[in-house]
């Protein structure tokens, strides 16, 4: 193998942690962290980023059976009105790209008014907010719609301030692990260049990766007492992925706000 250097990368997230181990071409570094994440930023295709950072997310902010999994639908009248809004640059859009961009502007108005009235009301109001025109199941296109994740105690007002169809939601299974939930509305978000796959409020915790130069490129470790959920299949020389419960950790949430 040419030269370079075995990197592991950790975080924590609620109860789940991650470990990924990276092999990184080119002169080992001394002492400098920042040069470790400078390296392993650069091997970021070997990770499915925008699914694992949704998860992790949904894990840091969100309590199982407790917070909401929302969808918002357009009714006739609501996508006329949706069609007629303004965004700039409309016309460079392709078609299904311009009524992304207007449906993406109908979700950003909603999010303003509901912030309004839980900074009224005093209710604390976290969120991840995607927008989908596609069948995560079978990649056709649908008509447009919305998926949130939302603390519960902003469901009402949610309820009350989307005045463009039908709103569902269902509480967020009791499982430790949701990647599950963020990879099924990850796969019903279409690449758009320059657009975010999803929107999260700006008060969310965010799990901050834990880097570290690995002894070698043997086969990753569950830390311990910890429960595996999910490894990826190991190739000597490749990135490894292991994805466990972790012990003795309280649940995400942020059950003390």
């Amino acid at each position: 193998m040419k030269d370079g250097y075995w990197a592991l990368r950790k975080y924590t997230a609620g109860q789940v942690g991650e470990s990924i181990k990276y092999w990184i071409p080119g002169e080992k570094p001394s002492r400098s962290q920042r040069r470790i994440k400078s390296d392993i930023r650069k091997q970021k295709a070997n990770e499915a980023n925008c699914e694992r950072s949704f998860a992790r997310l949904i894990h840091s902010n969100f309590r199982n059976g407790i917070d909401q999994l929302v969808g918002l639908d357009y009714s006739p009248e609501g996508y006329e009105k949706m069609l007629s809004g303004r965004v700039k640059n409309l016309d460079k859009f392709s078609a299904m790209d311009r009524i992304m961009a207007l449906a993406q502007h109908q979700a950003e108005l909603f999010l303003r008014r509901v912030g309004r009235e839980c900074k009224k009301q005093g209710i604390p109001f976290r969120y991840l907010m995607v927008t989908s025109d596609m069948d995560g199941k079978t990649g056709e296109a649908v008509r447009v719609h919305h998926h949130m994740i939302v603390n519960a105690e902003a469901l009402e007002i949610c309820k009350e301030k989307w005045t463009m169809g039908g709103v569902d939601y269902e509480a967020l299974l009791k499982r430790e692990d949701q990647t599950d939930l963020a990879e099924y509305l990850m796969k019903q978000v279409r690449r758009l260049p320059d657009a975010k796959k999803y929107t999260p409020s700006r008060n969310l915790i965010r799990s901050q990766p834990k880097d570290r130069i690995a002894i070698n490129g043997s086969e990753l470790r569950l830390p311990k007492g910890a429960t595996l959920l999910y490894r990826s299949p190991y190739k000597p020389g490749m990135a490894q992925y292991i994805r466990y419960v972790l012990p003795g950790v309280k649940p995400g949430g942020r059950e003390n706000e």
